[in-house]
């Protein structure tokens, strides 16, 4: 609301970073709460619809944001975001329940030392990162590559682009649901691997542009699997820090993410696709092995550790 009236540019970065300090406290809580919420058999149904929402939301709601900037003023779109925020904030505070921790909350230092002694939870974030740089490698760079290697226009390869995101709904779905059913662990470690990949076939082998959209929409269908199934699989290592384990875990996939756009860069810009799948793929199989190794799925009580 205070960008959409910010009379002076200064006061509109200042506001957008407020904003981005919102968010970033708001997802780590929003995956907490699904954990508290419902089971860990099925949490990936809950995590998977979170997701589909989301999605839907991305795609609807940025071609109204423009519509409605367009044709009145970017400042109403801003104002018809903050309207629905507040109307969220009190449905939520209406609706959910009002939980807290048993016991005396933990102090930061004992959670941090309960996350960190514990090699399981240390390495599922770790694959976390590592997973996170693979994908943002290819999907900040994915209309590039389409301009690049099949010669498409910036608006047509754009709009074909659009296969990632019905991927990612699509495998998002069947990923968190088959997840609840077999066990989430082994869909983290196995669609990473299969959409490292997928990842080194279609940027280093001469494939159609029909082959190209084909392996883009697969791969993003896998790595879906993957979100809505990492998520629940973090939220269960230390139940009584899960708060804290996503707080950490969405910290570095924000790191990650910076640094996947400038490795992805100087990849693309050097050596070309070819390397950036090389590099991404590897850095994929790194996460699939920690998973593999390292990784358990029996959860840990923060108690036991604390005493």
């Amino acid at each position: 609301a205070v960008s959409a009236l910010a009379p002076t540019f200064e006061l509109l970065v200042a506001a957008r970073a407020l904003a981005g300090i919102g968010a970033s406290l708001l997802f780590p809580n929003i995956q907490s709460l699904i954990g508290d919420t419902f089971p860990y058999q099925e949490r990936g149904r809950a995590v998977s619809t979170v997701i589909g929402l989301n999605t839907f939301a991305a795609i609807v709601g940025i071609p109204i944001a423009g519509l409605v900037a367009e044709a009145t003023s970017w400042r109403v779109s801003l104002l018809i975001v903050a309207a629905i925020a507040i109307l969220a904030a009190v449905v939520l505070h209406a609706l959910v329940a009002h939980t807290r921790p048993d016991g005396e909350p933990a102090r930061a230092r004992a959670l941090f030392g309960s996350i960190l002694g514990n090699r399981s939870a240390v390495a599922a974030i770790a694959s976390s990162f590592m997973g996170s740089f693979f994908w943002f490698a290819w999907s900040t760079y994915v209309v590039v590559y389409f301009e690049q290697v099949h010669g498409l226009s910036p608006s047509l390869a754009a709009t074909v682009t659009l296969t990632l995101g019905l991927g990612v709904l699509v495998g998002s779905q069947i990923g968190g649901r088959l997840g609840d059913r077999i066990g989430h662990r082994r869909i983290v470690w196995s669609t990473i691997a299969i959409s490292a990949m997928l990842m080194v076939a279609l940027t280093n082998l001469p494939v159609s542009l029909a082959a190209a959209l084909a392996l883009n929409l697969l791969m993003s269908a896998v790595i879906g699997a993957r979100f809505a199934t990492n998520v629940p699989l973090l939220s269960e290592q230390v139940p009584g820090a899960r708060g804290t384990v996503m707080a950490i875990s969405s910290s570095l996939v924000s790191v990650a993410i910076v640094a996947a756009a400038i490795v992805g860069g100087l990849l693309v810009d050097g050596p070309g696709f070819p390397a950036l799948g090389i590099v991404a793929g590897i850095v994929g199989l790194l996460s699939t092995a920690t998973v593999l190794l390292f990784v358990n799925e029996e959860p840990i009580d923060l108690e036991s550790q604390l005493i």
